[in-house]
């Protein structure tokens, strides 16, 4: 009977070791290195003036750039295939219809609509691409409300009541915590789906979800660690890099944004860049659904955010640089 006892223990324990040796890789980012700078093509655009820490979004056949320290229009609406200028929307005030504080875009392409989180008056406002460029008066609609101690800083829209958020948690914590939450914009409720790695008391990372594929992408900024998910929020793997460690500093800057392109995963990344050195990626890193490093695309220029336009498989780039917007067409660079 103790033989038997016996084992049972060693099955477990030797399945339990396959199964880890499975979800933690340690993956080598110098493998194969791609130099794309000649293939970035720059975006003209002279009007309107747009800031340093712009953001680019795609909605349907449109090209959203948000400037969050404009004084005058918060967000600059261009045609997506030859970057002609459309028009500003998104006033500056505390008016009914205006911004206090502009978050981070949604884009809810079904829909033809985008939300803007206004954390200055704690609102979701939901706007029509395509009514906007048609009516001059056009004003958005409400959404739903933030709660003040527990709000999303940045979500994916699935519906109304199922969105894949990351939260902030305002607490006796000497850091406000981030988590990763389903959140329902109508009623403000979350539940918990990650919380992140455990040995990591500080959690900065970025996401990226994939409905089709069932996958969460989570990417930390200050540790070189990117995790993967189902969207149940079950760990699939930990993808550490050559510099990863536990501790809690923002000295060092690894992963950016993250974004799902086609049956890829392609992450900004910074490489254990210091802030004295601006912190800015400038390179992606490609990995497959598996976790498998792929390869480097490296842009040679400094990276202040990008977003993906699947339609065209091309990721748009706001840079600090000679060149500010540019894209990167993808065709035959991440297989």
């Amino acid at each position: 009977m103790k033989h038997i006892i016996y084992f049972v223990l060693f099955v477990f324990f030797m399945s339990s070791c396959f199964k880890n040796s499975n979800i933690e890789k340690k993956q080598d980012h110098s493998a194969n290195i791609i130099d794309v700078k000649e293939l970035v093509k720059e975006i003209v655009i002279d009007t309107p003036l747009i800031g340093g820490w712009a953001r680019p979004f795609i909605v349907n056949d449109y090209l959203l750039i948000s400037d969050s320290q404009s004084e005058e229009k918060l967000i600059y609406v261009f045609d997506k295939n030859n970057f002609s200028y459309l028009m500003g929307v998104g006033d500056v005030g505390e008016g009914p219809n205006e911004i206090t504080n502009m978050g981070v875009i949604v884009p809810n392409e079904e829909h033809h609509r985008f939300f803007v989180p206004d954390y200055g008056k704690l609102k979701i406002l939901s706007y029509n691409v395509d009514s906007i460029l048609k009516n001059p008066f056009y004003r958005p609609e409400l959404k739903g409300d933030m709660k003040e101690l527990q709000f999303p800083d940045r979500f994916v829209y699935v519906n109304d009541t199922f969105c894949i958020a990351r939260s902030i948690v305002v607490g006796e914590s000497k850091y406000f915590q981030q988590s990763l939450v389903k959140w329902n914009m109508l009623t403000g409720d979350m539940e918990l789906l990650v919380e992140g790695h455990p040995k990591i008391e500080r959690k900065r990372s970025q996401f990226a979800v994939s409905l089709k594929h069932n996958l969460i992408v989570d990417c930390y900024a200050h540790h070189d660690l990117m995790t993967i998910y189902d969207l149940d929020g079950n760990l699939k793997y930990n993808i550490y890099g050559p510099y990863w460690d536990d501790k809690t500093s923002n000295d060092m800057v690894y992963y950016d944004a993250v974004v799902i392109c086609k049956d890829r995963i392609v992450a900004a990344y910074a490489g254990g860049r210091n802030w004295d050195d601006e912190g800015f990626p400038n390179c992606f890193q490609v990995y497959d659904f598996d976790g498998n490093y792929i390869k480097t695309l490296n842009i040679g220029r400094k990276i202040c955010n990008f977003c993906y336009d699947q339609e065209l498989n091309r990721l748009i780039m706001v840079l600090n640089d000679e060149i500010q917007f540019a894209y990167l067409n993808l065709d035959g660079l991440i297989e």
